[in-house]
């Protein structure tokens, strides 16, 4: 079973700078949106030249993408699904003149059997989906915050958090002087009023906030899991 991992948080909270921690000859990245990655160097790095940039945004694409690297890559440890929520939102987008509900249920099923697959991976594989959170209110305050999908009723019968044993919560520290420090929450807390839904298997993060590399992460893993 490869290790599923989600990067939480909002746009600019430094989930897609986390990825020039990691080594790009072990590294594939499967862009959604196909959006630049927001660090220098970052082009000559992941590219289709050295085949580990590619741009799908289709769930069946990305689950035969999976497989392929799971029976044919065994170079490849790390894969990042950069926006994967937007694989979610561009099938309801072509779906937007269908009627009724069960469209919904397909969605949420669709993102699961991308989740099953990762489950079905090799072991020495971490699979990263990027997500976008959004707040979570109560009385018009902010209470938390959870996965940006496509609305209600598809946040009624399926939430991504659930189903993955890890889930970093991207976020930026400032110190008094107003420099920033982008960073990761590993474990579920309350910040004053606002739940942090971060969580991380016992004792795998000592830290409650750690820099923003995936290069700690998956070094945290290995001696973890062994």
């Amino acid at each position: 079973m490869a290790n599923a991992v989600i990067l939480l948080g909002k746009s600019g909270t430094g989930k897609s700078s986390s990825i020039k921690g990691l080594d790009p000859k072990e590294t594939v990245i499967l862009n959604v949106l196909g959006k630049k990655l927001p660090f220098k160097g970052s082009s000559s790095l992941y590219n289709k030249e050295n085949k580990n940039l590619f741009r799908i945004d289709d769930y069946t694409q990305v689950i035969n993408m999976l497989q392929g690297i799971d029976k044919n890559a065994s170079y490849v440890h790390n894969i990042i699904i950069d926006d994967a929520i937007y694989i979610m939102r561009k099938e309801y987008f072509k779906r937007a003149k269908e009627t009724g509900y069960g469209k919904y249920t397909e969605l949420a099923m669709h993102f699961q059997q991308i989740i099953s697959t990762i489950e079905s991976m090799r072991e020495d594989i971490n699979v990263f989906l990027i997500l976008h959170s959004e707040d979570v209110q109560s009385d018009k305050t902010t209470v938390g915050y959870k996965v940006s999908t496509v609305g209600r009723l598809i946040d009624n019968q399926y939430n991504p958090v659930e189903v993955v044993p890890m889930v970093l919560y991207s976020s930026i520290k400032y110190d008094d002087k107003g420099a920033a420090t982008y960073g990761f929450y590993t474990h579920r807390f309350m910040d004053g009023m606002v739940e942090i839904p971060a969580k991380s298997p016992t004792d795998m993060f000592m830290e409650d906030f750690i820099p923003n590399d995936l290069g700690i992460v998956v070094k945290a893993m290995k001696e973890y899991y062994g």
